[in-house]
């Protein structure tokens, strides 16, 4: 865990992370590369284990060293560059997830075990209790009056001796209603903590999908200014480089995880149905191909599993599908008229944070 947090580290100073061959050379080579130092830190073996797990499995510093310096990376170009140089890849929710945390986006990664207590501060604790008795029985066999008041000594019992009494009772009919009684305070501590439960340990980062049309007005490149700073601007030609932004949005209304969003505009990358679990809202510029790969193609069907929503300018006229499609209409202002910005948004985090909780990520 040490390793990791140091890149984590480097990572939000912007330092530099520097490969080493193993006569202590700097590298730019993965293959020629032993250790790495992030920053000013001592030099890491590159094959230890971290308890950063992939599948299941816990990986090593090379992996995650390799998946940070491909942040900007395509994920097409970065699993090329994993086959050429045999390091293990990682899917692209995963590598989003580790580059979010290590980046300094997110306090929390939910690939990474977190370390509990040694086996030596176990066995520090026994003998520290072992050598503590030691002593205390030393010191009452050099110490007459401490013998003389041990001879007076009674030994205790524990309460179940105690309760027990002088005669020996068999207790086998409670046994039934025992095990009976149990079960029903299991499930119903069950029913009553499931949902918290749920809540903070399961769920997961929620997702947006924007389109990817040149035409849209909400992209990657404006989202998340529009989304955290209340501020419209128009949509830039450019992509985001990792095809990811990350919305901040703090709320007392609901858990941690919920409090950062991914937004996507591609979900050719959705290769597991729980990725669409934790899809919220779908924006759209009226046009069916943006739905061609989605898990329902036909809009009208679409629309029905998750919320939908149309961004115009004021004055523009809808098309007449968005309404056939039941998507929401959000409509800004042209040109410098930005004071209605932040009414907008807080209107629409209003219906995301509903969303959000009918979902589950709504806090106690």
């Amino acid at each position: 865990m040490e390793a990791l947090r140091k890149l984590r580290e480097a990572a939000i100073e912007k330092k530099p992370v520097q490969l080493l061959t193993e006569a202590n050379e700097p590298t730019d080579s993965i293959k020629d590369a032993v250790h790495v130092k992030f920053g000013d830190s001592e030099p890491y073996a590159l094959d230890q284990i971290t308890n950063f797990y992939n599948e299941g499995s816990p990986q090593p510093l090379k992996a995650v060293v390799f998946c940070w310096l491909h942040d900007k990376s395509s994920i097409v170009e970065y699993k090329n560059a994993c086959l050429e140089n045999g390091v293990p890849d990682f899917k692209f929710l995963v590598k989003t997830d580790l580059t979010t945390w290590l980046s300094g986006s997110a306090d929390t990664c939910q690939f990474i075990k977190e370390e509990g207590k040694t086996t030596q501060e176990g066995t520090g604790a026994t003998n520290g209790a072992d050598v503590s008795s030691t002593e205390t029985v030393k010191r009452k066999l050099d110490d007459p009056q401490l013998e003389r008041i041990s001879a007076l000594e009674v030994n205790s019992i524990d309460h179940n001796a105690a309760l027990r009494g002088t005669k020996n009772i068999l207790l086998k009919s409670l046994i039934s209603d025992a095990k009976r009684f149990s079960s029903q305070l299991k499930k119903s501590k069950t029913v009553k903590g499931s949902h918290s439960s749920v809540q903070t340990n399961t769920k997961k980062q929620p997702i947006i999908i924007v389109s990817p049309a040149t035409t849209a007005l909400l992209s990657l490149s404006n989202i998340k200014e529009f989304l955290e700073e209340g501020r419209f601007v128009e949509p830039s030609v450019k992509r985001a480089d990792s095809g990811v932004v990350i919305v901040n949005h703090p709320s007392d209304k609901l858990i941690p995880s919920a409090q950062s969003i991914m937004v996507v505009d591609n979900a050719d990358l959705f290769t597991k149905p729980e990725y669409w679990d934790r899809v919220i809202a779908i924006f759209t510029t009226g046009q069916a191909w943006q739905f061609s790969k989605y898990k329902y193609s036909k809009p009208e069907t679409l629309f029905q599993h998750y919320a939908g929503f149309y961004m115009a300018y004021q004055g523009d006229v809808i098309p007449k599908q968005i309404s056939d499609w039941n998507v929401s209409v959000v409509k800004v202002d042209r040109g410098e008229k930005r004071f209605r910005d932040k009414m907008i948004v807080r209107d629409l985090w209003h219906s995301l944070e509903k969303i959000l909780i009918a979902k589950n990520y709504g806090a106690e």
